[in-house]
Formats: C-alpha cells, structure tokens, sequence
C-alpha cells in the first residue's frame, strides 16, 4: 500500500496561491452553482454548534459550523469547511472566524489536502455577492453601500469592484466611525458616511456585513432599483423581504434552516414562502431571469455554501500544486487496518 500523502496549506500558502484572488473565486464559485442546478453535487446541511438558543446568541457569543460537501465536474472533490466564529476574538489579536478546511478524494476517502480555511471562507463570501450583484444590481450600477467595516468588508468591495464596471462610489459606514474612516485606505472610491441611512438612501447596491445584534435597516432606506444583500443576519427589518419585488436565496431550505437568517426570520413571520424565493443556481443556469426591470428592489439573502467553500478551496490546493507550494505530510507508512 502506497503512503498517504497530503498537501498541508498554511494561511501564507493558500495567498501565495491566489487565496485572495475574489475575480477567480466569482467564477469557481458560480461553477459550483451550476454544478448544483444540474445534480452533480451532495449538500448536506451545515451543523452548527451555538452557546445559545436565542436569537442574536451568534453575533454576541460566537458559534462554531461543520460545512460538508461533494462537489463534481472539474472540481471532483469532497471537503469540510470547519469554522468557528469568536466575536471576541479580535480583542485577543485573532480573527474573528477561523477555518480549516479539509478536501478528500472521493474515490479511496484519503485526504488530499488540509489548509487554512480563513481566507477560503472570507473571500468566498464575497464571491457570492460578486456572483449575486454581477446578475441582478441594475445595469449601470454606479453607488454601492456597504454596512461594516471589518474583514467580510474587504472582501465584499473587492467583489463589487469586479462585478461593477461603471462603479465609483462606496459608502461605508460603521458603529465605529474610525472603522469606516480607516477604510478609505482600500479604495478610492470609498467614502465613509455617519449613518446606516446616509449609506443606504439611494445606492444602487447594499452589502450588510455587520454583527449586528437586531435589526436596525428598515425598508423605507432600500430605494427604488436597490439589491440588497444580507452578508450578515440580523441588519435589515422583516419588511424589506416582505416589500421586495424579488427575493433571492443561494438555497432556501439552508437559508431558513438558520434561524436568524432574514428568510428564516420572515418565514416564521408569515411574510415569505418558498414559492415566493428564487435560489441563485437558478439564475445562474438561466433558468430564472433575474432583474427584469430597472425598478425592481431586490433583496438577496445567501447563508452561504459548503459546495462554494469546497470550489473555492480546490482552486487554491491545484494552483499550489502547480507551484509547489505547501508542505507534503504523511498520514501513515503502510495503513494498519487494511
């Protein structure tokens, strides 16, 4: 029996291997939606493990996620996405969220590689905004907002900026103004505001981002023409999904399985059904036309995807195989069980 070798991916591996390249991950993970649309994917739902039954317990106390997942086609992996989310972390010089990721070849179940799964899980997530407003901000989409300025931030403007050409203006606003202010450094286009309505009223496309623990963004903000899209859970009221004129999921049944996710919130409310929802591999295959007027508001809510992580993992892993980069680890000599 040949040994079981393993490619090991440090967070200084997985950038060096294009980890923050949001342009490619867009398009690996629009790949992996498509992969679903046509069953070529196994999608378990995600486990998630919380301190607290009540809502806003994960924004205020943390919560850990197992995300398993297979996805085909040129991908041809299986992976788990483990990520625990500490809000307090920064204030220990830690991130927030911590990944690690683990892909599998689904022909003999051995690993093929373990990396940091950090930079994985934030600039995926703003791949599926990338994704979300490439296909449904209205054409011409000129002035974004963005609700937080933390990391998820970054990534989500770095994925505005490849998906809105004629984009010059970003809003950013934060409960802590010098946040927003350090912010400028990312952008020329940014600008920081003082308020969540100054940087909502009348942008084109709105990105929560927040740890919000209730809502605080009421429909009223979300102008005609608006795509609004909840990163985070608790920013927007239920009324905004309830007076959208389309609502968009990546899919509905891991969407309200999170119970304080905006669909999940508005289901249990009786303000929104499935039938009332459109998922993004369906807009991703044309099977749904998206935006069809200029003046349609627009609320997108994506839970986000262990396919989406497993996507955008098995590019970097490739790409470090490529360059040889990473660590070969050894599992075992010869297996003791065979």
């Amino acid at each position: 029996m040949s040994e079981a070798r393993f490619r090991f991916l440090s967070q200084e591996d997985v950038v060096a291997a294009g980890g923050l390249d949001v342009a490619a991950t867009i398009d690996v993970v629009e790949e992996a939606l498509r992969l679903h649309a046509e069953g070529d994917t196994r999608l378990p739902s995600k486990s998630a493990l919380l301190w607290s039954d009540e809502l806003g317990s994960e924004e205020k106390d943390g919560r850990i996620m197992a995300m398993p997942a297979y996805v085909g086609g040129s991908v041809g992996l299986v992976g788990l996405m483990w990520i625990p989310s500490v809000p307090s972390n920064p204030s220990r010089g830690l991130p927030r969220g911590i990944g690690l990721i683990v892909l599998t070849d689904p022909r003999t179940g051995l690993p093929v590689a373990v990396m940091d799964g950090t930079i994985v899980s934030a600039v995926r997530t703003g791949a599926v905004t990338g994704v979300t407003a490439r296909r449904l901000a209205r054409p011409g989409a000129r002035v974004a907002a963005i609700l937080g300025a933390g990391v998820q931030a970054a990534t989500q403007l770095s994925a505005l900026e490849a998906v809105l050409p004629e984009l010059d203006e970003v809003r950013v606003w934060d409960i802590a103004p010098e946040r927003a202010e350090a912010f400028r450094e990312r952008s020329d286009a940014v600008v920081p505001v003082a308020s969540a309505e100054e940087a909502c009223r009348d942008a084109d496309v709105i990105v929560a981002a927040t740890m919000a623990p209730e809502p605080y963004v009421p429909p009223e903000w979300l102008g005609v023409g608006s795509l609004f899209c909840s990163v985070s859970s608790l920013d927007a009221e239920i009324a905004c999904v309830e007076r959208a004129d389309l609502v968009v999921c990546d899919l509905w049944e891991h969407e309200t399985g999170h119970h304080s996710r905006p669909l999940a919130r508005a289901l249990a409310a009786g303000a929104v059904s499935r039938g009332d929802t459109v998922e993004l591999p369906d807009l991703v295959t044309g099977r749904h036309p998206g935006r069809t007027s200029d003046d349609q508001r627009i609320f997108s809510s994506p839970v986000g995807l262990a396919i989406e992580d497993v996507a955008a993992a098995a590019r970097v892993y490739r790409k470090a195989e490529d360059l040889g980069i990473g660590t070969e680890l050894s599992l075992w000599q010869d297996p003791i069980w065979a």
